[in-house]
């Protein structure tokens, strides 16, 4: 039963789930700009939600639930839902990472496609988002040219046999300097896009 503790944050009212204000100020400015009704419809089609009492069923508009009889239930008073079908529910971020089938990590980018997609703006990241990018950026130069090294020692290390029959030691050396000299290029191109 150990494999079902999740030990750390618990998302109760009192904290966040998501940290950080690049990526929480999409989220909360699509909380505050699109009611969950309004996602939930443009997803279930016309006259797909229907009123009983305070809140507003339908079939569940989700990926992989094949809905027969409506469980999927919007409370506008609480701007949520929840699909008794498949045991999901949330917010109208939520529904629209479900529904667009968006990773919960990016949570941030289901939200700015939400307001896109209801025309608003999304929110600009901060001055100091770019801030702390500038300050990490020698580091992030560093490892990149630690990865350009690495690559360059291994193109080097399989083009070695092609210096190694040459019988003149100072020949040799300098055409092992030079192939050394020529793989920096075509190390700095494989690590192209793992790197800035």
């Amino acid at each position: 039963m150990e494999d079902y503790h999740t030990p750390g944050l618990v998302d109760t009212p009192n904290t966040r789930k998501y940290r950080g204000i690049s990526y929480t100020k999409p989220i909360d400015a699509a909380k505050e700009a699109v009611p969950t009704i309004d996602l939930a419809d443009r997803l279930v089609g016309p006259s797909g939600l229907r009123r009983v009492g305070e809140k507003w069923v339908a079939r569940c508009p989700l990926p992989n639930h094949d809905d027969k009889t409506p469980s999927f239930v919007v409370y506008p008073e609480t701007n949520s839902f929840f699909c008794f079908g498949c045991l999901r529910g949330g917010d109208v971020v939520e529904l629209a990472r479900l529904a667009w089938d968006i990773d919960e990590r990016d949570a941030h980018v289901a939200a700015a496609e939400l307001l896109m997609t209801f025309g608003y703006e999304v929110p600009e990241k901060p001055p100091a988002w770019f801030r702390k990018g500038e300050r990490q950026r020698p580091i992030r130069d560093g490892l990149h040219e630690v990865r350009v090294k690495n690559a360059q020692r291994r193109l080097f290390r399989m083009m070695r046999p092609l210096v190694a029959d040459i019988e003149d030691e100072a020949e040799r050396e300098e055409e092992a300097r030079q192939m050394w000299k020529d793989l920096h290029p075509v190390a700095r191109l494989m690590c192209a896009g793992s790197g800035k």
